[in-house]
């Protein structure tokens, strides 16, 4: 049996993350970067609703008030270093986004194929999936410690702040011990689900560009122009 892949295509959503990061980086225009990421924002509120879309507005629209704030006030040395860094942060952030959304959205399986398609080394793409898969294990098991760390009261707080490699210790040993069974654990599930550097892989999902993925490339494409046409009037 087939099954009908996650649409837009992988490849398309890791297309995306590179053009994002060259337009963001390569535009000189203010209305330019603020537009690239009101199109990103947008996306988001097709992928995730209405509320995913305000929060990531509003966190833009605070990072770029701080800009001002220190720009207009001119504060001795934080007025010369914070709105560079917060600046690169501004143009980082559809980057994360985008990213977020390849890992919310594509399957690994059909990641993992789609990148076998376009001849990526599977010496880097199965490390990679490894990752993608244990970082939100690790931010699961930091919660469970947390939980328990805050039953006996050795939880990072405020009374704990003064014997902090301590408090930071009560994590990290918890921490190493499930990590090691958690590595063991996606050892046997990789070589369970026949993961390989030496072996072409399949898929049981028909993983191919279709209409859908033109037009979403066409739209793409006019997107691209326009911001490019924007940066060009507006420098």
């Amino acid at each position: 049996m087939v099954f009908k892949a996650v649409k837009p295509d992988s490849r398309i959503l890791i297309l995306q993350i590179i053009v994002a990061s060259i337009l963001g980086f390569s535009f000189h225009s203010e209305f330019a970067v603020i537009s690239l990421f009101l199109v990103i924002d947008f996306l988001l509120f097709y992928w995730y609703g209405v509320k995913v879309f305000i929060k990531r507005l509003l966190s833009y629209a605070v990072m770029y008030g701080i800009i001002w704030g220190f720009t207009t006030t001119n504060i001795p040395i934080l007025s010369v270093i914070f709105p560079p860094f917060l600046m690169m942060m501004i143009k980082v952030y559809p980057i994360y986004l985008l990213l977020k959304l390849l890992v919310d959205k594509a399957p690994m399986d059909e990641l993992l194929y789609s990148l076998d398609r376009i001849h990526f080394p599977k010496s880097l793409s199965i490390p990679l999936m490894i990752v993608y898969r244990y970082v939100p294990t690790i931010i699961r098991e930091l919660h469970y410690i947390n939980e328990n760390l805050k039953m006996r009261g050795l939880n990072l707080s405020l009374s704990n702040i003064r014997h902090l490699i301590k408090t930071l210790e009560n994590y990290l040993v918890p921490l190493l011990f499930r990590s090691e069974r958690i590595s063991e654990e996606l050892s046997a599930a990789s070589l369970c689900k026949g993961l390989s550097i030496e072996r072409k892989r399949t898929c049981c999902t028909n993983v191919r560009f279709t209409k859908e993925d033109y037009l979403y490339l066409l739209g793409m494409a006019i997107v691209i122009v326009l911001l490019f046409v924007l940066n060009y009037l507006t420098l």
